[in-house]
């Protein structure tokens, strides 16, 4: 298997074997420096009791006594060769020295003798290692008596030490394995849903956006990964299924007024026609392209919203006086129709609103009822504050809209099948817009409707106060559609 190098696994665990052999190194070596000292201590410690115990019978012991009487206390620890006395007057006669050391090792610590010091101190002894004495000196009425050295070798601690040394050397790289085991399996087993997640990815194509991750229930990162992830995955399939539903719709939309400019067109061309039926022919392309124009403004508007282009004039604007104007041309609309239009609000209802779209909405919204209101039908505008915001309601006697459509009709070309009603002489985009527009203004819009009956849409949007009056202004507002 190839080792990547840049991978996130081979980069933990890199990281995670050097900090972990980072640390056993060092408590290995704060394992081996606290023992080194430990046993020097003690063996210091001995060769103090050694030289206190010297001091002690050198005063009470004659010169002749004394090395059979540090023949029997040494007798007892069975030290031998490993423990050098040696003991001279204040004129420097040798007194008393221990008979079974070595050679070198009593010529090494006469050497040594000399050094005026009261600690211990190591030297080193040939074809011996080092070794460890320490001197004392006993005086009476300030006068030098006698000065004795204690000598014991080092070989015991130095074989204790390398001995642990190859124990911390055995078990600090044992550990390291391990540790580089069980972390390369762990990182596999918890990395194993980030590869599930690659490979889906990969798998992922803009016609096949329907596949999702297997969310793991392991309450951590991952699963919150593959959780934001399965959300983009389902917010980009509901784009692209948009995408696809809008050029489609668009194209349809496209379709019949270039058609009948055509047919017009390719008319006036083949034939030899009056100047009446020319000015007919003209005329209906004139009415094709100011529909298509009317089409492609209010494409280009969603586009520009979409884009985060649209831009909203926020002011304080009277509602109440903006809804008295809107209901002229709304009774001007549905005159021809004999739909009564009638206005029930509270006045002095503000708002903080971009005014030329509040009118688009309202205007909207009225044209909608009259579309799908029968002659002789009613049509009723309302405001008023609730809870802080200003309500709007646009209801109307018209034909209703079924329940299975209500989830739909704030969609883009979204057109119910309304039997009897003008639903073809739209593009299915008003809706869109209006729900764009509140939602742009930090409202909401809803709509209740029972067929036959009539339908209600309510908005909702925010009153101006004073703090929105002193910082209206220009904004550039993203896509909310």
């Amino acid at each position: 298997m190839r080792i990547n190098s840049k991978s996130i696994r081979f980069r933990l665990i890199a990281w995670y074997v050097l900090s972990l052999g980072t640390v056993h190194l060092l408590v290995a070596m704060g394992l081996y420096q606290t023992v080194s000292a430990r046993l020097h201590h003690e063996l210091d410690e001995r060769l103090e009791t050694y030289a206190t115990c010297l001091v002690e019978l050198l005063p009470t012991h004659g010169p002749a006594q004394l090395a059979e009487v540090v023949s029997k206390r040494s007798a007892p620890i069975a030290l031998g060769p490993d423990l050098y006395i040696r003991v001279v007057d204040g004129a420097q006669r040798v007194v008393f020295e221990s008979a079974t050391s070595p050679v070198s090792v009593s010529d090494t610590v006469r050497s040594a003798f000399e050094i005026p010091t009261n600690s211990p101190i190591s030297i080193r002894v040939a074809g011996f290692g080092l070794w460890r004495t320490l001197r004392r000196e006993v005086r009476e009425d300030g006068k030098l008596l006698y000065v004795g050295v204690v000598a014991l070798p080092l070989r015991g601690v130095q074989q204790t030490l390398i001995q642990f040394q190859f124990v911390l050397i055995a078990i600090v790289p044992g550990v390291l394995i391990l540790a580089s085991f069980g972390a390369w399996l762990l990182l596999n087993r918890a990395l194993r849903p980030l590869r599930d997640m690659i490979r889906t990815a990969r798998a992922i194509q803009a016609q096949e956006i329907n596949q999702r991750l297997d969310v793991p229930a392991t309450d951590d990162e991952m699963q919150g990964l593959a959780e934001t992830f399965n959300e983009m995955v389902e917010r980009l399939h509901r784009s692209f299924a948009q995408m696809r539903q809008f050029i489609t719709d668009a194209s349809h939309e496209l379709r019949s007024p270039l058609a009948v400019l055509r047919g017009e067109v390719e008319l006036g061309l083949k034939s030899q026609l009056n100047p009446n039926r020319c000015q007919d022919i003209l005329g209906l392309c004139a009415v094709e392209i100011e529909r298509l124009s009317g089409l492609v403004e209010t494409l280009l508007f969603l586009s520009n919203a979409d884009a985060e282009k649209a831009s909203l004039e926020f002011k304080p604007v009277n509602l109440t006086s903006v809804m008295e104007e809107m209901i002229e041309q709304a009774r001007i609309l549905a005159e021809a129709k004999g739909i009564e239009v009638t206005l029930v609000g509270r006045p002095g209802i503000v708002v903080a609103a971009d005014e030329m779209r509040l009118r688009q909405l309202l205007l909207n919204l009225v044209g909608n009822a009259v579309k799908f209101t029968p002659p002789g039908g009613r049509i009723t505008l309302g405001c008023r504050s609730v809870e802080g915001q200003a309500e709007i309601v646009v209801r109307d006697t018209g034909i209703g809209i079924e329940e299975r459509h209500l989830p739909h009709v704030f969609d883009r070309f979204f057109r119910a099948d309304r039997s009897g009603s003008a639903a073809g002489s739209g593009y299915g985009l008003g809706l869109s817009i209006c729900k764009w527009i509140v939602e742009a203004h930090r409202g909401s819009i809803q709509i209740e409707s029972i067929p036959r009956q009539g339908s209600a849409f309510t908005v909702r949007l925010p009153l101006a106060d004073e703090k929105l009056s002193q910082s209206s202004g220009s904004l550039h507002l993203g896509s909310v559609v």
